[in-house]
């Protein structure tokens, strides 16, 4: 299991955690199903990483008063639904609410999970027969959609980190590769925003190493 944390760098890093106390948590094992989150475990390792990102902005307006760090999953559950679905595919289901709403929570391969059932306590919540639930019908709502939009952009930028932080830990070891990736994502902004100077620095020094790509950039700083 893994526990989002950072280090001194404050760049995020993972370390065993013991346990998980969201529905489900022993089925999510599944993997992406998208390429672009490879870096994505499973939907353990997910909820670590959305466990620093969950705030008053992106809960459901109607909540907001309420939330809490110590409740972070409180209405956050329909755009996570949804960025699980994205990252591992399946389905997203819904539990019918008071007031014509529904908590959602998604089904992969068999697999049933609920990310942000936290928020519950020890209400007992019943997972089986539920309607399916549609992005289309969810994202009609236009602030749910920017709500979802935002998570999913600040997921990719801790994401961004990681990726960084691997490479930069591969390059120190001589992975000339690792650091060709790393000038050419600082050129491309890939990292956050386009940084031409830590982008040549980068191409310079694989360049210097034989790397025919980090050359080709290196004309173009």
């Amino acid at each position: 299991m893994a526990n989002f944390v950072t280090d001194g760098r404050n760049l995020p890093i993972f370390e065993s955690k013991k346990e998980y106390h969201f529905y489900g948590w022993q089925e999510a094992t599944v993997k992406p199903t998208d390429a672009a989150y490879h870096m994505i475990d499973d939907p353990k390792m997910l909820y670590d990483i959305l466990s620093e990102i969950w705030c008053r902005q992106t809960c459901a307006p109607r909540m907001r008063d309420d939330w809490t760090k110590d409740n972070k999953t409180l209405g956050q559950c329909s755009i996570t639904a949804f960025l699980v679905q994205d990252i591992f595919g399946g389905d997203v289901y819904g539990i019918p609410r008071e007031g014509d709403t529904f908590h959602c929570y998604n089904v992969v391969d068999g697999h049933t999970f609920d990310l942000t059932s936290e928020q519950f306590g020890d209400e007992v919540l019943s997972y089986e027969d539920n309607p399916l639930q549609l992005r289309e019908d969810h994202f009609s709502k236009f602030e749910k959609k920017q709500r979802y939009e935002y998570l999913k952009e600040e997921l990719m930028k801790k994401l961004a980190k990681v990726t960084l932080l691997k490479l930069v830990d591969a390059a120190a070891k001589g992975d000339i590769r690792a650091a060709e990736e790393i000038a050419v994502g600082y050129h491309d902004g890939r990292f956050g925003e386009r940084n031409l100077t830590k982008a040549k620095k980068w191409a310079s020094y694989a360049a210097k190493h034989g790397s025919k790509v980090a050359a080709e950039l290196m004309q173009k700083l």
